[in-house]
């Protein structure tokens, strides 16, 4: 028999607002129903863990096999369980009737999602199209606040399966990116302000491999939020734990935190810049720990992005604050010293900086001045594999110039003999011999 085509009057009462010929559920009915989908899986893994129910967590870890029960991104056998199990001691739902149960609620997780998903994408499409967009949207952001989702989802994201995080995270791309086309932005940036616990969360999401991609990807969605990153500042606790997973023994958590760190400092670059010179102390004194770390890679990254930073005009009070600390300078002029080429390349972008400044504190300047030779004889051995680089060049042209310039800071001219105090004070920059990797270390 031939298929019959519903009358056109039918198709559009079907058609929901996002286009896929299913009727649409209200906003508020898809997140009271992953709401309880949140409470559910909390409680699940909760008695697999052996702890008590309150509130979410991210671990899951079954105190009865020894490992978190896995999620798997299909529905076979959802709800099926081993009737020859015998029930665990102590109660409770059998393991496999628990993997079952755990499975069934993360795909009714990923279906609301998906429902909150095509009508955020809608809505982005008309904004684009410069098209009128319904309240529909709207009333998804709202409620998906108002049930506190953002929190509830992140807490227990580790605890969903694969594709269903990765919904999770193109959900919170799309709300962001929303929020000004549906006037939702003072919505938004109030919810991050009274939930501090979001931001803690996404952060220590890289604490577990297998969510922290997705919270990074979030996070650099926050960042191009302005006042999501202006929030986000309003926790220093939380943004110096970032930054102790830059440093992650995981080549991919370590990379992932560099990455949302940079979005974080140079999107929104005047709340940065508000951040760094309020918080310089600390900051540097975790920033300055990657640089001198053994890991290339990590040093190597935190040059980059230091070197961003300081020749960024927006950043001008802290570059100042930056170059006047003797004991940054030395972390630098070690760095010079590195047996990477490119560590040395990096480093040199930064040890211009100090040189180059007209107004250089009396400690600054008395250790360039007492270094003066050794670092000129390194600097004019370093980038001999950049031939064709002329702005190198000449960048490290102009510096050898000023060293060799550099006069002794008044206070030093009428004795040019340090006293013992002073010359630990200012330090030594030793070399072997001509030609040979400096050896030593500057002393404070």
């Amino acid at each position: 028999a031939s298929e019959v085509a519903p009358c056109m009057a039918l198709q559009i009462f079907l058609r929901s607002g996002t286009g896929n010929g299913r009727r649409q559920r209200p906003p508020a009915e898809v997140c009271r129903r992953l709401a309880e989908n949140m409470d559910q899986l909390v409680d699940l893994v909760a008695e697999v863990s052996g702890g008590s129910g309150d509130g979410p967590t991210t671990t899951g870890t079954s105190s009865g096999s020894g490992a978190s029960p896995e999620l798997i991104s299909t529905a076979s056998d959802a709800g099926q369980a081993s009737a020859a199990e015998p029930p665990p001691a102590g109660g409770g739902a059998p393991r496999h009737g628990r993997e079952g149960l755990q499975r069934s609620i993360s795909e009714d997780v990923q279906k609301n999602m998906r429902l909150v998903s095509e009508s955020l994408e809608d809505a982005a499409d008309r904004i684009e199209r410069g098209d009128q967009v319904d309240g529909t949207a709207g009333d998804f952001l709202t409620h998906f606040i108002a049930a506190d989702l953002p929190v509830r989802l992140v807490a227990s994201l580790g605890d969903l399966a694969f594709e269903v995080r990765k919904v999770v995270t193109s959900v919170f791309s799309v709300i962001v990116r929303l929020g000004s086309g549906l006037g939702a932005d003072h919505q938004i940036q109030d919810y991050a302000r009274r939930t501090p616990r979001f931001f803690h969360l996404l952060v220590e999401g890289y604490s577990r491999e297998k969510t922290a991609t997705h919270c990074g990807m979030m996070l650099r969605s926050c960042a191009r939020h302005r006042q999501l990153v202006a929030a986000f500042l309003e926790q220093p606790l939380v943004f110096n734990r970032l930054l102790t997973f830059t440093s992650h023994g995981s080549f991919d958590v370590s990379s992932d935190a560099f990455s949302s760190l940079h979005d974080l400092l140079l999107t929104h670059k005047d709340v940065s810049a508000t951040f760094l010179e309020g918080n310089f102390q600390e900051f540097f004194r975790l920033y300055n720990a990657l640089l001198q770390t053994d890991d290339y890679v990590t040093q190597r990254q935190a040059l980059k992005l230091l070197s961003e930073i300081l020749l960024d005009r927006t950043f001008m009070r802290v570059m100042l604050m930056y170059i006047g600390e003797e004991q940054f300078l030395q972390i630098h002029m070690n760095l010079l010293r590195s047996d990477s080429k490119v560590i040395q390349f990096e480093a040199f972008h930064v040890f211009k900086i100090f040189v180059a400044n007209p107004q250089k504190p009396p400690k600054v300047q008395l250790i360039l001045y007492r270094n003066k030779e050794k670092l000129v004889r390194l600097l004019e051995t370093l980038g001999a594999n950049r031939q064709d680089d002329t702005q190198f060049a000449e960048d490290r042209s102009t510096v050898i110039g000023k060293l060799q310039a550099l006069e002794a800071p008044p206070s030093t001219k009428k004795d040019s003999t340090p006293t013992c105090a002073s010359a630990a004070a200012v330090g030594s920059f030793s070399l072997a011999s001509e030609g040979e990797p400096p050896k030593g270390v500057p002393e404070a």
